[in-house]
């Protein structure tokens, strides 16, 4: 602007505050696509996480050789078991002997996946990330080098007595790497909340409602088979010592127990407000009856009930569903805004308690599997059963819960 001073113009010219470089980067997204830096910092954090993961796996199992030689063998024997753990891991299927492995220990689902999401944080804080198309193109790199490793580790881990599906390992190795590295890209470039934006419904409430009560079905689980091993004590250390007769073997016998602990806990949330379980044929345990055969020998079997009915599991799983949908419905009220009439609120905690049944079937489908062929051929719960039950459970009591909820608070304004 020009201003007028002692009869002479002088122009005076406007400063402005510098803006960030995180804004302006964030307001001025690439129109030409995402820099081959960015592009290479996303292809080395896929190499990363794929040797993180099989750097922990190939130290526990190459220790174990160390101090056991029989374990795997030659000198490449540790280095196969470390490729078939690593690919157990992401839902393949290893079939030694004729004997089809095929159950995901989800302890190491869960440990690859935070390998793959702190690679992909890393990368997104590398590459300075911000716009949508920067995401896709270092997610889509990163997703490349991390299945092409996964397909060389899948021709290591084959032999002439272990082969491996690659459909099914490939798959799960590209799911697993693209759900957690576009989690960690979606948060370091500040889209965490991206969801929330998109769709048009309360997504904070329904989601807290939904979350609320997964966590107290997973707390229930997991007290569950902790007072199950708690209560045969004798019968999980008979079978841990049949299984590690020395220290060495004790402590593989502990990692295996602990990276299938998440398992048996949905197992037992199956137990609680589901169909119930299989643990291979002719093996049923529910809240209304047990019938067991052939089990695995491992030590998790030890918190199977022995009795053939549990009449205090039948009450626990009528009233526990029942409590676990007041506390959703109850959630999504507190999280919904005040003008909410108490029919909506009801029709969206029901949403809730649909996305719950959904996610426990989807958990169910996860931990299922097998541990061998014929009586070992089925263990988990049925993933349908567990989706139709949770489903006539958690959405009407949760959507009556909400309703009364909602009109007991707008009668005392």
């Amino acid at each position: 602007m020009t201003r007028l001073h002692g009869g002479q113009v002088t122009s005076v010219m406007t400063r402005r505050p510098p803006v960030p470089a995180s804004r302006a980067r964030a307001k001025s997204p690439r129109v030409t696509g995402t820099a081959p830096g960015a592009l290479i910092t996303g292809a080395l954090a896929g190499l990363g996480a794929a040797a993180a993961g099989l750097t922990m796996l190939g130290a526990l199992i190459g220790l174990a050789w160390i101090v056991e030689p029989t374990v795997g063998g030659s000198v490449l024997g540790p280095a196969r078991l470390s490729a078939q753990a690593w690919l157990l891991g992401h839902g393949a299927n290893v079939e030694a002997g004729g004997v089809v492995i095929a159950i995901t220990p989800l302890g190491l689902t869960v440990l690859l996946g935070v390998c793959c999401w702190y690679a992909a944080c890393w990368a997104g804080r590398r590459a300075a990330v911000g716009s949508l198309r920067d995401i896709a193109g270092v997610l889509g790199t990163l997703v490349l080098s991390y299945t092409a490793v996964g397909v060389g580790v899948t021709q290591l881990g084959m032999t002439s007595g272990a082969q491996i599906h690659l459909g099914a390992a490939v798959s799960g190795i590209v799911a697993l790497c693209t759900a957690t590295g576009l989690a960690g890209l979606l948060r370091t470039a500040g889209h965490g909340r991206l969801l929330h934006d998109l769709v048009p419904f309360p997504s904070r409430a329904v989601l807290s409602g939904a979350g609320a009560g997964a966590a107290v079905l997973l707390a229930a689980g997991l007290a569950t088979v902790a007072i199950a091993i708690g209560v045969d004590r004798a019968g999980f250390a008979t079978l841990t010592e049949s299984l590690a007769p020395n220290w060495t073997a004790g402590i593989g016998v502990f990692v295996v127990t602990l990276l299938l602990l998440p398992n048996a806990v949905l197992y037992a949330v199956a137990l609680l407000s589901g169909p119930g379980f299989a643990v291979g044929a002719e093996t049923t345990v529910s809240a209304f009856g047990v019938t067991l055969g052939l089990v695995p020998g491992l030590p998790l079997a030890a918190a199977l009930p022995d009795d053939p009915a549990v009449p205090l599991g039948a009450i626990v799983a009528l009233v526990f569903p029942a409590l676990t949908a007041v506390l959703v419905g109850a959630v999504v009220v507190r999280r919904l805004d005040e003008d909410v009439g108490a029919s909506r609120a009801a029709g969206w905690a029901a949403t809730a308690g649909l996305g719950l049944a959904a996610a426990m079937a989807v958990a169910q489908w996860l931990a299922a599997g097998s541990l061998g062929n014929d009586r070992l051929a089925s263990i988990g719960a049925s993933p349908m059963a567990t989706l139709l039950i949770a489903a006539a459970v958690f959405a009407p009591l949760a959507g009556l819960s909400a309703y009364a909820l909602r009109r007991w608070r707008t009668r005392g304004r």
